[in-house]
């Protein structure tokens, strides 16, 4: 039996992974065989946590690095939270908190939230970016809607949603984000791992997102489309005309 098959099949058949049978990770154990590893592979060419020199310039409505060498994926969400100005911002997945680290860096007076549902990944931000700690909880965003969560302004996931392959829990996720937003859900994902916007508009249209309106942007970033936008209310952002246009989508993974 190859190392491959082997691997897969302990991902299958492993501890925790009835309830992600068809997900890309074991998410019980996703912490140690995937995010930590990524992590240090990462660091060696990007800057991951932020210092002062990254700030949002107001005049050009765009984020200015200073020195930091962020990755594409970060700085689109990062520069939205500027161009959209809410006053509490979510994040689904919240890993090891370095987005929430970075984002209450550069907008101080954001009330900032994160919620993941595995336990390890909140461990390791418990270690990695211990003042992020009292904000984030643990929550499966694939399960029924609660009542007894709490709204924010945005809402948004990185590179979380295109994971979730089991049945139809990566629309119950979906789902849940318009939920949980107030006004606005960003979408940094890889865009042909799900028909992101289709699936979208097909909640909308089935009443199962909670907006009675709903308008869709494409944030670009170095000049192209490159991240999904959603808004309760008409934003001054460029509107989505192709989503074949967003980064990879024209070579679909759909599953």
């Amino acid at each position: 039996m190859g190392l491959e098959l082997q691997r897969r099949l302990r991902n299958l058949f492993g501890a925790g992974r009835k309830r992600y049978f068809g997900d890309d990770f074991n998410w019980e154990t996703y912490t140690r065989d995937k995010y930590g590893p990524q992590l240090e592979r990462m660091a060696r060419t990007r800057t991951l946590r932020v210092g002062a020199d990254v700030r949002f310039d107001e005049a050009s409505g765009t984020l200015d690095c200073g020195t930091a060498r962020l990755h594409p994926n970060f700085r689109a969400v990062y520069e939205l939270v500027g161009l959209l100005k809410p006053a509490s911002v979510l994040e689904i997945g919240c890993g090891g908190g370095d987005h929430l680290a970075n984002l209450r860096s550069i907008y101080p007076g954001i009330k900032l939230s994160g919620v993941d549902r595995s336990e390890g990944q909140l461990a390791l931000l418990a270690q990695r970016n211990p003042d992020i700690a009292p904000l984030v909880s643990v929550r499966d965003m694939t399960m029924p809607w609660s009542s007894q969560w709490e709204v924010s302004d945005l809402v948004y996931s990185q590179a979380v949603i295109m994971h979730i392959n089991t049945a139809v829990s990566h629309l119950v996720a979906l789902s849940n984000m318009f939920r949980l937003a107030r006004n606005h859900v960003v979408l940094m994902e890889n865009y042909a791992c799900h028909p992101f916007h289709e699936d979208v508009m097909r909640l909308f249209n089935g009443g199962q997102l909670g907006w009675s309106q709903i308008h869709a942007y494409a944030h670009r970033v170095d000049g192209q489309p490159y991240c999904l936008v959603y808004s309760r209310e008409p934003q001054a952002l460029p509107p989505l005309t192709d989503y074949m246009l967003l980064p990879g989508a024209s070579e679909p993974k759909y599953k």
